[in-house]
């Protein structure tokens, strides 16, 4: 039994063997070498970076910029649990039923998802929410209402982004959650109606109970990629105005590429590292103390 638990052991690092390599090279590493550069000032004219310690960790702490972009990625991340995941979930309930054409909607709201994201930022930006020319100002002229400037406006921008980032999205998430809602067993909700539950009792007591741990990992995915997120809102705002829409990636590209301050960058990219490690780790904590005791009704 011992040699057999050991060829297994082999079987299954070789099988591991070219992820572990991948994310190795690729996310491993580039992670360690950031975290060396950030102990040093590293700058445009320097010729070779000058040890500086922890000196960018203390400008950090008090860049005031970045940590405004970091509540902007908390608050994308708790929107995108309140707002998306239900949205997702709803439309992952109605696409499980007996709708006919249901697979041409379950194509047309995973469809954003499989475009380019810089196609969809154009879209968004000139087609939608253009102030001039923009469907969204031409439909409000058009009931008598006067128009906006949904990316020039500080207290517009961040809603405007937030739909344009949940359009593409949402439709990722009910694939998630449809796949939960099909793996619900049928006499449950067969069980649900004899004993008299309507539809909205049996969402409740056989549809939410069964599909949440997978909703769970769909709340894990939308917090971890609101962290990082990054190409669409640069493309469409690159952070403006005045960092209304400004996200840690984006604030962190603008300090290293647009600055050429690459060791505060790195540093930058620590912080925010350690800021999403501890998030990830509450959502996870959550999820395991909010398992399901419900049943059918």
């Amino acid at each position: 039994m011992i040699v057999g638990a050991r060829r297994e052991a082999r079987a299954a690092w070789l099988f591991l063997a070219p992820a572990l390599a991948v994310y190795i090279c690729f996310a491993l590493l580039p992670i360690l070498e950031a975290a060396g550069l950030s102990l040093f000032s590293w700058n445009q004219g320097q010729a070779r970076p000058a040890w500086l310690g922890l000196g960018n960790y203390a400008e950090a702490f008090a860049d005031g910029i970045f940590w405004k972009a970091v509540l902007n990625n908390l608050l994308l991340a708790a929107l995108s649990v309140v707002v998306q995941l239900p949205i997702a979930l709803a439309l992952a309930a109605m696409l499980a039923g007996p709708l006919r054409g249901r697979w041409l909607f379950r194509t047309a709201y995973f469809a954003p998802m499989v475009l380019p994201t810089v196609v969809i930022a154009f879209f968004w930006r000139y087609f939608l929410l253009d102030p001039a020319d923009g469907l969204a100002n031409a439909t409000l002229r058009a009931v008598g209402a006067s128009g906006a400037d949904w990316l020039g406006d500080p207290r517009l921008a961040f809603g405007a982004v937030f739909s344009a980032v949940s359009w593409k999205y949402v439709g990722f998430h009910m694939v998630i959650l449809l796949a939960g809602v099909l793996a619900i067993p049928k006499g449950l909700y067969e069980a649900a109606e004899l004993d008299g539950a309507g539809a909205w009792g049996r969402f409740r007591h056989v549809t939410l109970p069964g599909v949440a741990p997978v909703l769970g990992v769909s709340a894990l995915l939308a917090v971890i990629g609101s962290l990082k997120y990054f190409d669409l809102v640069y493309v469409m705002t690159a952070g403006g105005p005045d960092h209304a829409t400004e996200l840690g990636a984006t604030w962190i590209y603008s300090v290293g590429v647009a600055q050429h301050r690459v060791g505060y960058s790195c540093a930058l990219a620590v912080v925010l590292l350690a800021v999403s490690l501890i998030v990830a780790w509450l959502v996870m904590k959550f999820r395991r103390g909010a398992q399901p005791t419900g049943g059918a009704a």
